[in-house]
């Protein structure tokens, strides 16, 4: 009897304890699974010919979400999987750490955006040294032994930007482009657009240009550049901003100000920006082709590893959204949402 009880008893511990015990692993698993279709990593329906490892700015931005996608169909294409990492922040040392921690996980091949010309350079060099080809993204560093650049034409960017709001000013008025203080690569994508700007605007004396910072770190601050802009320039014109995510919050700002008469001249095709297009909210954006962007970072890193060479320069071409051709681009995003 006594027996019999301890049988019992021990049942009853034990039980419970395997019962846990497979609600903890089935969990787990899950959640890898999971983790292998989020932002984190990109893996093919076959098993991967290479390991590669995308350092990102941060997945937040309009942008990497289009490399992404471009990523995920090279992946497929080529069986390859592809982890992506970006920084918790936009300090330096956090920027540092997670692409030195993709060069000793010894990965096959590294793409990654350029935060500082130098800095990024030497990390570079050493996964070179390790036999890590190394393919850059929308920044560059050109001293540097990575392989090959994928990037847009930023200057190119630019100067239809300056164009387009020739066109939407008549060529006379006042306008400002809002950029922000973020010390990253970005920085240079922003300060080619101006250039290109700047010089697309030398033979237009009507029309003055005004650059005006605003404070990357604080969620609020391009909200209150935008009020400050309308209420300390009552003479302004037109507002033009240098990236898709950008573009959408000031035409969402000036829609709740209801001040919707200015010219906005912006960046990237979200489907947002193609409805404010449409309804005459922005007068025309420049785009381009952001996930062949991340498709060719990855065809790169696949020739490198079986061939050993690749082009030394990828780019891609822009095109310009007005409210004269944005039903095309409208007929295309539907068509996706629909696939």
């Amino acid at each position: 009897m006594r027996k019999k009880n301890y049988i019992v008893l021990v049942s009853l511990i034990i039980l419970p304890i395997l019962f846990v015990t497979l609600i903890i692993y089935f969990n787990i698993n899950a959640a890898l699974h999971s983790l292998d279709n989020s932002a984190g990593i990109v893996v093919p329906k076959t098993e991967p010919k290479y390991h590669f490892a995308m350092i990102c700015e941060n997945m937040d931005d309009p942008f990497w979400l289009s490399v992404k996608k471009g990523v995920e169909k090279a992946s497929e294409e080529f069986d390859v999987a592809v982890e992506f990492n970006w920084p918790v922040d936009s300090s330096f040392d956090e920027q540092y750490k997670c692409l030195d921690m993709a060069i000793v996980s010894n990965v096959d091949g590294i793409a990654t955006y350029v935060w500082n010309e130098e800095e990024t350079g030497k990390l570079i060099d050493k996964g070179v040294d390790k036999g890590i080809p190394v393919v850059t993204i929308r920044t560059d560093s050109k001293n540097s032994r990575r392989a090959a650049f994928v990037a847009v034409n930023s200057y190119s960017a630019g100067t239809e930007m300056g164009r387009m709001l020739i066109s939407a000013t008549g060529g006379r008025g006042n306008a400002v482009v809002v950029v922000s203080n973020k010390g990253t690569g970005g920085t240079v994508v922003q300060n080619l657009m101006i250039s290109g700007i700047t010089d697309a605007l030398k033979n237009t004396p009507g029309l003055t240009l005004e650059t005006v910072q605003y404070n990357y770190a604080n969620f609020l601050s391009l909200e209150d550049t935008i009020q400050d802009l309308l209420i300390n320039k009552p003479d302004l014109d037109a507002i033009i901003s240098t990236n898709e995510k950008d573009t959408t919050l000031v035409a969402q700002r000036l829609i709740d100000l209801n001040k919707v008469y200015y010219s906005i001249i912006g960046y990237g095709d979200a489907p947002e920006i193609l409805r404010y297009i449409d309804n005459g909210v922005i007068f025309g954006t420049v785009s381009a082709n952001h996930e062949q962007m991340g498709y060719d970072a990855i065809k790169a890193l696949v020739d490198l590893n079986e061939g050993g060479r690749t082009s030394a320069y990828f780019t891609v071409d822009t095109q310009l959204i007005t409210k004269n051709n944005v039903g095309e681009y409208l007929e295309t995003d539907e068509e996706s949402d629909e696939e």
